[in-house]
């Protein structure tokens, strides 16, 4: 279980997942998931002007918890983290979600 000083962020998380689900069609974009939620976090306070949305990772991807990014501009996001060096996989959304790209190998609710 992730340490309580993640609660706040996985509330904002969990209430910003529920408005898309009601405002967006969640199935078009690619899933950018993170070996941890401080991880998540830093890449989604650098992304935050590129048009992303920010939800806790869907159990089908990792089902402890964590942080998702939302995309649809793969290729952008992509060269964003890896310039600052940040491990991801890539998943998508049809009839269930698949994994397209990247392997994080130690999936971790642990704090670094």
């Amino acid at each position: 279980m992730a340490e309580l000083k993640y609660l706040p962020a996985g509330i904002r998380l969990h209430l910003k997942e529920i408005i898309y689900k009601f405002t967006d069609d969640l199935s078009k974009y690619y899933y950018f998931h993170f070996e941890d939620i401080p991880t998540g976090l830093k890449a989604e306070k650098i992304l935050k002007k590129h048009n992303i949305k920010s939800i806790p990772t869907p159990d089908e991807i990792f089902e402890d918890c964590g942080v998702s990014i939302l995309t649809t501009d793969k290729e952008e996001i992509k060269k964003i983290l890896q310039k600052e060096n940040i491990n991801y996989e890539i998943w998508i959304y049809e009839e269930g979600f698949k994994k397209i790209e990247g392997n994080i190998e130690n999936k971790s609710c642990k704090i670094n």
